[in-house]
């Protein structure tokens, strides 16, 4: 019977351990920032940027964005000067940009805006491009680049209860809340990221030791991440998250229901005469279309997946976990690259991670096989049947453990999103508002304009979409899903704890061209689009649950 130690390949050569501040990774907090993010920029010229910002929900709530940004001057990003400073002009233009878009000028029926002037588009993504990363709300602006400690002598600086946020939409607690959840998950897992660093000496070095007391460490971070979500439930209250916050995270992929046929014009960056009737098809060629800010743009969960060694499959596809003659090709074959996960959703979302984090996680795939190394090291087969006490056997143990981990966090996140968006979808507003009519309509003519709606009418129904750089909104929070997947959400326990509930008059008429808006049992729950959310995530918790090993 031939083991593992006998059958694994000599010790790469010339084995450079990745460091996490090679790829802009906190040793302390993860994938926020080492030192809380910056309370203003240092240079007087941006002051026209913060002075928005003082006084950014009153304004918002006053309906005087637009007309603000529409004053401002277009400002130069050379005059910031460090890291934090662009994370920081990215986050504040992102929330302007946002505030500008769906934050119309006080008419119910004025449409979302589709064209973003100069004045924002110019530097956001000259930002963006300093931070390799697409201009549009993402996790990293409001939850990595978006915080403070409260007390800088408490006991854990970053536990939940001492962290706050610079900047709301909603001025609300429950949008505070909902984004320091994910604040302190970052936080607690960079225990978790060395530790995978850790595992993967352990595997160079042949240390079942090493190995499982790296994925006890890991164990911990997810602990810890599976009590934080937990606490959503405690000060983020589902109908306000669904029915007053949600709008402003969403981007201007597939959007046409919500007022953005096409997306969003960047003016300045994507010249062109807006005004011109001869170039109609030019003018919606230059429309960019991003997905909103999203779950799955964090960069932990796809890190503790490539660590683990969990394969995700498109939504729908089943695929195979790693066998034992997979794992010894594998081992054989560290630093190699692999072709990125086969779930491409997740892949993209990786386009709206800052580029060291996205990086770090290429590099992460190439060289980890911690996965591999404890299947081959457990594929003896007195190991299946007992001899608790053996190190292979509580490395495994240790191994699985991580893995049941992940899945209950999953399981909770299903639970999540099942009560804050699909429940609330069915239950339904205490108002509606009439439909807008969007800007491009009077630009583009409208034989055309109707064309171009009723394809991607076809494109959404069919589950496709149209452009090579389109892409499917998140379906774990804008899912747009089908009317079982309502019914049942609405017949869950989750579904049923939801106790804000409109009068049958205000459901009767709450279809809107609004983000959030009430369903028909024979309708959809209408989202930014994508697949469906129930069916995309139990999917992803299933793959979860088949990555373990033996019993």
């Amino acid at each position: 019977m031939q083991s593992y130690y006998q059958s694994r390949s000599p010790k790469r050569s010339g084995y450079v351990p990745l460091s996490l501040e090679d790829y802009d990774i906190s040793p302390t907090n993860g994938f926020l920032p080492s030192e809380q993010p910056a309370r203003r920029l240092s240079d007087p010229y941006y002051e026209p940027w913060e002075q928005i910002m003082d006084r950014f929900n009153q304004y918002l709530l006053a309906h005087h964005i637009r007309r603000l940004v529409r004053k401002m001057p277009v400002l130069d990003t050379s005059k910031l000067t460090s890291q934090a400073e662009y994370q920081r002009a990215f986050m504040i233009l992102s929330f302007m940009a946002h505030a500008f878009v769906w934050g119309r000028n006080g008419a119910a029926s004025e449409p979302a805006a589709e064209f973003l002037p100069a004045s924002i588009s110019i530097p956001w993504v000259a930002t963006a491009e300093y931070l390799q990363l697409n201009p549009v709300v993402c996790c990293a602006a409001v939850c990595h680049w978006n915080w403070q400690i409260l007390d800088p002598n408490a006991e854990d600086p970053m536990d939940i209860d001492n962290l706050g946020t610079l900047y709301t939409f909603s001025g609300s607690m429950d949008e505070s809340w909902f984004y320091l959840v994910t604040t302190a998950m970052e936080a607690k897992s960079a225990r978790g990221l060395n530790a995978i660093l850790d595992a993967i000496i352990g595997v160079e070095n042949d240390d079942i030791s090493r190995v499982t007391s790296a994925l006890n460490e890991i164990a911990h971070s997810l602990r810890d991440c599976n009590r934080l979500l937990e606490r959503m439930y405690e000060r983020c209250d589902p109908y306000v998250f669904y029915w007053k916050i949600r709008e402003f995270l969403a981007g201007w992929e597939n959007m046409a229901e919500a007022g953005l046929p096409y997306g969003v014009l960047y003016e300045g960056v994507d010249d062109t005469d807006t005004f011109s009737l001869d170039n109609w098809q030019s003018l919606i060629r230059r429309f960019r279309k991003y997905a909103g800010g999203s779950a799955a743009q964090t960069p932990l969960l796809q890190a503790f997946d490539i660590a683990l060694g969990i394969k995700h499959y498109p939504t729908g596809e089943k695929g195979l976990q790693s066998t034992v003659d997979d794992a010894r090709r594998r081992l054989q074959q560290r630093g190699v690259p692999e072709p990125p996960t086969a779930n491409s959703y997740l892949v993209r979302m990786r386009e709206y991670m800052p580029g060291g984090h996205r990086r770090f996680l290429e590099d992460l795939a190439s060289i980890c096989r911690i996965r591999e190394y404890v299947l081959l090291a457990c594929s003896d087969a007195f190991l299946q049947v007992g001899n608790e006490q053996e190190p292979r056997v509580i490395m495994r143990q240790s191994y699985n453990d991580c893995v049941d981990l992940m899945k209950s966090f999953r399981d909770k996140h299903i639970m999540i999103v099942t009560r804050y968006i699909l429940a609330q979808a069915r239950n339904g507003p205490p108002v509606s508002a009439p439909s807008a009519t969007p800007v491009s309509s009077h630009i583009i003519p409208r034989s055309a304009h109707d064309q171009a709606m009723a394809q991607r009418t076809t494109a959404s129904q069919s589950g496709g979409r149209l452009g090579g750089d389109s892409l499917p909104a998140d379906p774990t929070m804008y899912p747009q899903t089908n009317a079982h997947a309502a019914k049942q959400a609405a017949s869950s326990p989750a579904g049923q704890l939801s106790h804000h509930r409109s009068s049958p008059a205000a459901q009767s008429g709450a279809k809107s061209a609004r983000l959030a808006r009430k369903v028909d049992d024979e309708s959809v729950v209408r989202g930014t689009g994508g697949t469906d959310a129930i069916q995309f995530l139990k999917q992803v918790r299933n793959e979860t649950a088949h990555t373990r090993i033996g019993r």
